[in-house]
Formats: structure tokens, C-alpha cells, sequence
């Protein structure tokens, strides 16, 4: 195939792929959340970020970066946030979103270098914007923001093994795809710092493997939910697993799957939004099949989640309370009545029984 085709299909798909990134950035932001999850914010400048990166590349390819003087430092600052705003995510998975949204301590680097670059570019001709400059485009900076970077590796590897087999496959792609991809950044990077200068072509497509993992995500959360078109209601496409009570239904699919019963603030209007299901609707299902009020029917789920966790190894990394905590239960006196209704006997006895 001639080179200028690949670099004209290249460029067309990593523009695709800003433009996808932008878009998920913008649904995370104005998605309704409840108002202890903070996780939304935080997964939008991610995907904002990703894009940033991908017109950066875009824009040094197709020599627009001298129109554009002030975007490239921009975006370089924005990549500080990157490996702080995986971390906070992978943390989020695991236990109530509290504290790991955009005023994390995690993110000061960033902040502190974000602010470094806005007083370069607002005052380029003052000593402090000159020192500024001096600091933001050494060498030096590069190699920080590589050591930052990489320093974040073993938090979020030590986040997502305790999570185990629970966690899915959006995560996944979202924090080891972006890993990934710094990594093949990192190598490059050395190669033209010790070797030779590599061509822009090779830059473009890094930056089209983030274009491919987000058109992915993209296409998991938007073709999530679909409509049913002989009855006209929307269908949850999830995996077939078993309910708390052993039926299968799409629900309960999505409700095990996602885990919205984490979400201690949970309520039936919340889950309605999340499910994309009409609040009556889904309030007559829980009554009518399940025989159950909403609290009674979300504390099951929580129930069978610390259940699982005292039949296994989990419960040695946590106290009783708190996997009932991470499961989503608010009280102490909570979690026991609705343990005790559902399995008939006391957290403790059962972690006996099962040992």
C-alpha cells in the first residue's frame, strides 16, 4: 500500500478516535450520578485528555502545530493527570468513590505542573514565565512525567488484584490499554534519545491504539442498552447469571455485573437512570416478581456479595464490616438484620461454618 495512503487513513482514523474520546468525555461529565459517586468526573478528563493527545499528534503531523503554538504544552501538562486518574479509578472499583474524585491529593502534580505551564504561556516574557519555560520544556520533564508515570504501576496492579475475578473487562482495556500504550511511548522515547529520530508516522500510530481501545469503549457504552423492537422497552445486554432468589433475568444481570448495589446511596430512581428502565416499571418488577421492597431486593445483593467473600480467602484482607461496607451497606446495624434475614444466622457464624 503507498505510505501516503497509510498516513491519510491513519490520520482519518486517529481523528475518528479524538472525536470518540471527546464524546465519552462529554457522556461521563453530564452522565446523572448520585451524590457520593465522584468516579464520572474523573473518567471524563481522562477521555478528555486521551483526545487532547490524539489532535496533538494530529496537529504536529499535518504541520499545524506552529498555528497552534499553545496546544502542545497544554496537552503535555494534561498527560501529569493520566496515571493519577487511572490509580483513582481502579481504586473506585473496590470500595464508594468518596475522596478519589479531581481534588484527590493524587492529582496536585499535576496541578502544580498544569500551573507552571498556564504561567509560561500567560506571561512567556516575564522571569517567572522564563523560568517556568525553563522547567516545563527540559529534558527533565520528560523524564519526571515517564518516573510519575511508571511510579503508578504498582498501586493501581495492587488495586486490581483486590478485586480478583470481580472486576470486567471495561476496566481492564481502559487502565492496561492506556499502560500499554505508555509503554511503547516509553520505548520509542528512548530509541530517539539514544538512537536516531523515528518518523512522525510511527507517533500517529501510537496515539491510533488509543483511538482503537476508546472505539471500543465507546461502542460497549453506547451499545449497552438497545431496544426491544417488538414490545418497544429497552433491553439490557449482559451476560445470563443467576439472581439472588436463582432466576435469570436481565436485571439482575446488570445489577451483578456493574454492581450498582456498591452505590451506598443507592435508591430506585437512581438504579431506574442506571438501567435506563422507567422508574414505575421497574419499581412494579420488584414488587410483583420478586416480592420484595427495593431495600429488601438490593440488600440481597449485598448480602450474597459478603456471603461469597466469608466462603472465600477475601475475608482474611477485610474486616466482617468492612466488606459489608464495600458491598454497600451504610450501618453496622444494617448490614446484620438484612444478613441475618437472608441467611438466617449472624455474619460471624457463618464465616464459622464455612471455614
Amino acid at each position: 500500500m503507498d505510505l501516503v495512503v497509510v498516513k491519510d487513513v491513519s490520520v482519518l482514523m486517529n481523528a475518528i478516535g479524538a472525536g470518540n474520546c471527546l464524546v465519552l468525555s462529554y457522556a461521563y461529565l453530564t452522565k446523572r450520578e448520585h451524590r457520593t459517586q465522584r468516579i464520572n468526573p474523573v473518567l471524563s478528563l481522562l477521555f478528555f485528555i486521551l483526545g487532547a493527545v490524539i489532535l496533538n499528534t494530529i496537529f504536529n503531523f499535518g504541520g499545524y502545530s506552529f498555528y497552534l503554538w499553545a496546544f502542545e504544552p497544554l496537552t503535555n501538562a494534561l498527560c501529569f493527570a493520566i496515571a493519577p486518574l487511572l490509580y483513582l479509578y481502579a481504586r473506585s472499583l473496590g470500595r464508594n468513590s468518596a475522596g478519589n474524585g479531581l481534588w484527590s491529593r493524587h492529582l496536585l502534580p499535576f496541578y502544580l505542573y498544569f500551573s507552571l505551564t498556564a504561567l509560561m504561556l500567560l506571561f512567556p516574557k516575564s522571569p517567572l514565565g522564563k523560568w517556568a519555560m525553563e522547567l516545563v520544556e527540559s529534558q527533565g520533564a520528560m523524564v519526571l512525567w515517564n518516573l510519575h508515570f511508571g511510579g503508578y504501576i504498582l498501586p493501581i496492579t495492587r488495586e486490581f488484584r483486590k478485586l480478583g475475578k470481580t472486576i470486567g473487562l471495561t476496566p481492564k482495556i481502559i487502565v492496561w490499554g492506556t499502560v500499554s500504550i505508555w509503554f511503547f511511548n516509553l520505548v520509542f522515547y528512548i530509541y530517539r534519545i539514544w538512537i536516531e529520530p523515528l518518523p512522525n508516522l510511527v507517533y500517529l500510530n501510537i496515539t491510533l491504539l488509543f483511538s482503537a481501545m476508546t472505539l471500543y469503549l465507546f461502542y460497549r457504552k453506547m451499545g449497552m442498552v438497545d431496544r426491544d423492537r417488538g414490545k418497544g422497552k429497552r433491553a439490557i445486554k449482559t451476560k445470563v447469571t443467576s439472581g439472588p432468589d436463582g432466576s435469570i433475568d436481565p436485571v439482575i444481570n446488570a445489577i451483578q455485573e456493574y454492581k450498582y448495589y456498591r452505590n451506598p446511596e443507592l435508591d430506585i430512581r437512581g438504579l431506574s437512570v442506571e438501567l435506563q428502565i422507567p422508574y414505575h416499571e421497574l419499581s412494579s418488577k420488584i414488587n410483583q416478581e420478586y416480592h420484595q421492597n427495593f431495600n429488601a431486593f438490593i440488600n440481597s445483593f449485598r448480602v450474597q456479595e459478603v456471603a461469597r467473600a466469608l466462603e472465600t480467602q477475601e475475608h482474611e484482607s477485610y474486616t466482617i464490616m468492612g466488606l459489608a461496607q464495600k458491598a454497600g451497606f451504610k450501618s453496622p446495624s444494617a448490614f446484620y438484620a438484612a444478613f441475618k434475614k437472608e441467611k438466617g444466622t449472624t455474619p460471624t457464624a457463618f464465616l464459622k461454618s464455612a471455614t
